[in-house]
């Protein structure tokens, strides 16, 4: 019974790897990625066990620290300072307000562009995929002439808009692929039933292309949480600085304080952690399916 039930185990396995792999080519495979993600893990997993130590463990020789080191100091230092906290709050309204305008504004031009014909239709495509052949340092003084034109400068619409011509060209051409995935027919059924445009957009193809929509907003809030560059230009005075920066208030013209700059270094890339931890199912389906067909 147990020797029939073990050969049913090993027919099932090799018909998951398919005829081109054998069990043995699976296992050394699968035990080489294993260790090859695992040694990239080990810096990640060093800084999550350095934050719960004092300097003293953390300049020692020893790889793991000990049990009696183990605190929540850095975390209760890092979490009291209130320009960590504002910091962690402009974070939190840019990325949120980024991800809302290019989804809106990416779902309605994808929309058009997969919808419709009209003149320099696939020369406004090419122009979106070209803007991501150029580094964003390229553009950011023109930015920062635009931007002081209208007054933008230190405000939130000014960096929200940055994030989003930097986003937008992606989304959109994402969001067009799940589109041209949807049959026409199911567009010309709802418009038979009394339905306009934006009613076919939010009662059709909005929920059809619920992957995509997952993986163009987790990706332009994970641009717009982690830059660095756009802010720290438009940002002269600091008021609205995001997280990035907050590693610098914890390091001086004479020393580093690296306890608590991996403390803030580990808070940062935490919300991030988390959102793909709630939506990794829907961003993995987004991806599987092959939405960068573009035209």
């Amino acid at each position: 019974m147990a020797h029939s039930e073990g050969n049913n185990l090993v027919q099932r396995f090799d018909a998951w790897l398919g005829e081109d792999m054998s069990s043995r080519m699976a296992i050394g495979t699968y035990a080489v990625l294993f260790i090859y993600f695992g040694f990239l893990l080990v810096p990640v997993i060093y800084i999550f066990v350095s934050t719960f130590t004092g300097a003293s463990a953390l300049y020692s020789s020893n790889l793991l620290p000990s049990l009696s080191s183990f605190t929540l100091e850095n975390y209760i230092t890092v979490l009291t300072r209130q320009d960590f906290i504002n910091y962690a709050i402009n974070s939190f309204i840019i990325s949120t307000a980024t991800t809302v305008l290019t989804l809106i504004t990416g779902t309605l031009a994808a929309y058009a562009m997969s919808s419709f014909e009209f003149p320099g239709r696939m020369s406004l495509l090419l122009g979106f995929l070209a803007t991501q052949m150029f580094p964003w340092v390229l553009l950011l003084i023109p930015f920062f002439l635009l931007m002081t034109s209208l007054q933008l400068i230190d405000s939130y619409i000014g960096i929200v808009l940055a994030h989003t011509a930097f986003t937008l060209p992606f989304g959109t051409w994402l969001l067009k692929g799940f589109f041209d995935d949807i049959p026409d027919s199911l567009r010309d059924a709802g418009k038979m039933d009394g339905c306009g445009e934006i009613s076919v957009i939010t009662r059709i193809m909005l929920p059809l292309a619920k992957p995509g929509l997952t993986v163009a907003g987790f990706y332009t809030f994970i641009v717009s949480w982690n830059d660095y560059l756009a802010v720290s230009v438009l940002s002269q005075t600091g008021a609205i600085r995001t997280l990035p920066f907050a590693l610098q208030l914890f390091q001086s013209q004479n020393q580093v304080n690296w306890a608590l700059v991996l403390t803030a270094a580990v808070l940062t890339m935490l919300p991030v952690v988390i959102l793909f931890a709630l939506i990794q199912e829907m961003v993995v389906e987004g991806l599987a399916k092959g939405g960068l067909k573009g035209a």
